[in-house]
């Protein structure tokens, strides 16, 4: 329902809410219009042709008697014109009297077809109309639903002639359509039979579909907010994404350092060691040299002797070279240390940088089960795959 409610288009939304309201005022009118002239009225109807079978045969036979034809045909036009009385004479074939007032313009009359007779027969069963008058009733209802009228033998007396047959006509209910139009011309300024019915329909409809679109609006409007939230966490977990992909690759690239310096750190220290050891060498031989020169100086020259030997290299002695050569191999040792600081120092960034791409794989590991819940709640699919 959700995702139905997110592909639908807001222009769309008014008209098939509109149109389900339409379709569900026209049912419910319908069911209104069955409900007032098939039950209401039929009942009213039912319930009169009762109460005529047991009293209308004694006073319409006694009219005729006294023959007050006036008088009888008031009594037929008693009930308004709403249905038909109709007399025939003793043979049942001629009209002898019938209502003849309409209701709204509206005439019984409309039930009856070419042959009157006949269409009059097919309907509630007659009463005889006899001399001297009925006494009871030989027709009755059971109850204002029965759709047919029982036989029920009148109190027997002398034997009667018959004076005629009296009829019971039914009015057609008018059709759907012409009722419901009749309704919507009319509008509020009348109010009375099925179109009451028709008028609380209505208003209900109206305030129904009136908070149908409401609460589609609302629901829209939320699950909207919701999409938008999704949304905006999926693009934060895309620029994470990238964060921790950058300080992979920066992570990478320290470790790449952290081994050369490691290994540069190893070979300064192997060439401070050798050159360690080359010095001392040097230096044994060198003081090897001086000995073998003065056993080979001349005994009768003397001082001079070994000043003339040795003076070319009066401006750099042999202990001034070593001195100098002594004084770099603290500098090469401290010089392998501090390397092998720096590469320690490395190794703790590098940690630092491992702690740091966990937390962030930990923070986007959360970002990615938020945002899983959040778009099954909107009802959205994830879109995303970040899982480890």
């Amino acid at each position: 329902m959700d995702k139905i409610l997110l592909s639908t288009k807001k222009r769309l939304l008014l008209p098939v809410v509109f149109l389900i309201g339409v379709a569900l005022w026209l049912f419910l009118c319908h069911e209104q219009y069955n409900s007032y002239w098939f039950g209401t009225i039929y009942k009213v109807q039912t319930t009169d042709f009762n109460l005529l079978h047991h009293t209308l045969p004694s006073t319409l036979s006694q009219l005729i008697i006294a023959d007050r034809d006036d008088l009888v045909q008031n009594v037929l036009d008693s009930n308004y014109g709403l249905f038909g009385l109709v007399v025939t004479d003793p043979a049942d074939e001629t009209v002898l009297y019938e209502t003849s007032k309409n209701y709204h313009g509206k005439s019984w009359k409309g039930h009856i077809g070419s042959d009157e007779l006949s269409s009059i027969r097919k309907g509630e069963p007659f009463d005889l109309l006899t001399d001297p008058p009925p006494l009871g009733s030989e027709w009755e209802h059971s109850s204002p639903r029965a759709e047919k009228a029982s036989h029920s033998p009148s109190v027997k007396g002398k034997q009667a002639k018959v004076l005629g047959h009296l009829y019971y006509v039914r009015p057609d209910p008018p059709p759907f359509w012409s009722d419901l139009g009749s309704f919507v011309s009319t509008g509020l300024f009348e109010s009375s039979g099925a179109k009451r019915g028709y008028l609380y329909i209505t208003l209900t409809t109206m305030a129904f579909t009136g908070f149908m679109v409401l609460l589609f609006w609302l629901r829209q409007r939320g699950l909207e907010m919701k999409q938008g939230q999704f949304e905006f966490i999926q693009r934060e977990l895309e620029i994470r994404k990238k964060a921790l992909e950058n300080l992979a690759s920066e992570l990478s690239a320290q470790k790449q350092r952290k081994a050369w310096l490691e290994k540069e750190a190893e070979m300064s220290y192997e060439r401070a060691l050798s050159l360690k050891r080359a010095l001392e060498k040097l230096k044994d031989a060198m003081s090897l040299a001086g000995v073998a020169t003065a056993s080979q100086l001349p005994a009768g020259n003397g001082l001079s002797a070994a000043e003339g030997l040795f003076k070319a290299r009066t401006s750099h002695p042999p202990s001034a070279l070593l001195e100098e050569i002594e004084l770099l191999i603290p500098a090469l040792n401290d010089n392998a240390v501090t390397l092998k600081s720096q590469a320690s120092l490395l190794n703790d960034y590098c940690s630092t940088l491992e702690q740091r791409q966990s937390e962030m794989k930990r923070i986007v590991d959360q970002a990615y089960v938020r945002a899983t819940r959040s778009g099954a709640q909107a009802g959205v699919e994830s879109i995303l795959d970040m899982t480890p």
